[in-house]
Parts: C-alpha cells; structure tokens; sequence
C-alpha cells in the first residue's frame, strides 16, 4: 500500500492492484494555507471510493466535486450521507456505513467503526469563538452548511498490514479495545499534552507507526500549524517501541518501508 497526505485529515490510499481509496479528502485550501500542497483534484484520479470519518467542511465539503470528477463511491454515516444529498450528491453514490460490516475492493479489506468522540476541543466553531469573534463570523456559516454528523474511524487491511485512520481523537476506550494496528492515522491539531486524547489514543492502541496528520496550518486564520516536537517527546516516553513518522504534504509513500 501507498499513502499520500493531502492535508488536514486527507490521505489518498492506492493498494499495489492500482484500487484508490480516498480518506476525508479537503483540497479546498486557502492560499494562505501551509506547507503548500503540489496537487490539485484531477492528480488524485482515478479513485473507486472515499471514507468520511466525519461531515465537518474540512472533511466533505469537496466531496461532491470529486465523485462528479471521479465516479466513486462515498461512504460514510447516514447523517453525513444525508447532508451530501443536500449538497447535491446523487444517492446512488452513496452508501451509509453500517459499522464492522467489511467491505472488500481487490485484496483491500476493510470496515467502519462508530464512535461517540468527544468533539469539544476539536471543534472549529469553538476554537475561532475563543480566538477572535470576526474568525467565528466568518467560519459560522461553513460549520452550518457542513455539521459534524456521525463519527466515524476505518480500519482498513492489506499486504499483511493493518492501518487505521481516525478523524479526531477523542474515542471512548470501550469501542477500540482489542484493536492493536499497524499503522495508526492520529490527528494533531494543537501541541500534545499528556493527558491528551491524541496521547490517550496512542496508549490504548500501541501501534508500530504513527503517522500524525492535521497538524497542518489548512484553513488559515482559523487553522495553526502545530508543532510535533510535544508530541513526539510523550510519544517516546509512553510507547518506546513506536516510530513516529512525519508526513510530507503531496509526497507519496510506501507503507512497508517505515519499518
């Protein structure tokens, strides 16, 4: 398997069969958006589904543009579904998850878990409230048109590797117990704290690799770029055995070579 960042939360997954899976693609980035991302929508072609972990704009939003350019399938939970139908996104591209229900394309397989993650500190809307009220004003009609919806994280197989991708971070043990991947997707979206979820998150699922995302400064003013240097010093305390990989935006990558 091979991965792309595409920023934020996006990655571009394409199995060694040429099957491409798109994982909560937002390529809307303004120009004041950092690092630079070299690619547009129609490098990303062809694609045969997408998986929204989530509904918020930097997630969905450009997904009706995509399926129009590509023909895949979106999948994603119902209330997502539903505003994509909104949006102007035929049905008949759609299908609602129904978790730990798997799904194969060639030799990838892969399933949905539903989570009940606490979103309060990963909100936009709160963030640009706390930060300044013109941000707030300006981000408050995105964060209407595009609700968050159900929640979503993907654990996806293939190669003998086992990758999961979460959209935030902050997921009840309960769902997640038993679940010890190879590659963990984690979102970072301000510098780590101990008792963080993005630490927490780590702990409990004691991958081999992490490769954190949405660290990027992607939707600026709302939007900073973090600094992983906490991170990566928890990391090394509470999981030694853990690479800690760091993404280039638009630069493809083997999964098998990070270990």
């Amino acid at each position: 398997m091979q991965l792309t960042w595409l920023g934020a939360a996006g990655f571009r997954l394409e199995t060694v069969e040429g099957a491409v899976i798109l994982l909560d693609p937002f390529l809307s980035r303004p120009a004041e958006a950092l690092p630079l991302l070299p690619l547009h929508p129609a490098d990303l072609s062809p694609v045969d589904e997408i998986l929204l972990t989530q509904g918020r704009f930097d997630h969905a939003m450009d997904v009706p543009a995509l399926v129009e350019q590509t023909g895949a399938i979106v999948h994603a939970a119902e209330a997502v579904c539903r505003n994509l139908i909104n949006h102007g996104l035929s049905a008949n591209r759609l299908q609602p998850i129904s978790p730990h229900h798997a799904k194969r394309i060639g030799s990838l397989r892969w399933y949905a878990l539903r989570g009940q993650a606490n979103q309060v500190d990963s909100s936009p809307s709160l963030r640009a409230r706390l930060r300044n009220e013109a941000i707030y004003q300006h981000i408050q009609p995105l964060e209407h048109a595009w609700p968050l919806g159900g929640v979503m994280a993907y654990l996806l197989e293939c190669d003998e590797l086992t990758v999961m991708h979460f959209g935030s971070a902050g997921w009840e043990e309960a769902g997640l117990s038993g679940l010890t991947p190879d590659i963990l997707l984690l979102p970072v979206e301000r510098p780590a704290q101990p008792d963080d979820n993005v630490i927490r998150l780590a702990s409990l699922l004691q991958p081999a690799i992490i490769v954190p995302h949405h660290w990027d400064n992607y939707y600026p003013p709302l939007s900073e770029q973090v600094d992983l240097t906490p991170l990566t010093h928890i990391l090394q305390t509470e999981l030694p055995h853990t690479r800690i990989y760091q993404p280039t935006i638009g630069e493809r990558f083997n999964l098998i070579d990070l270990f």
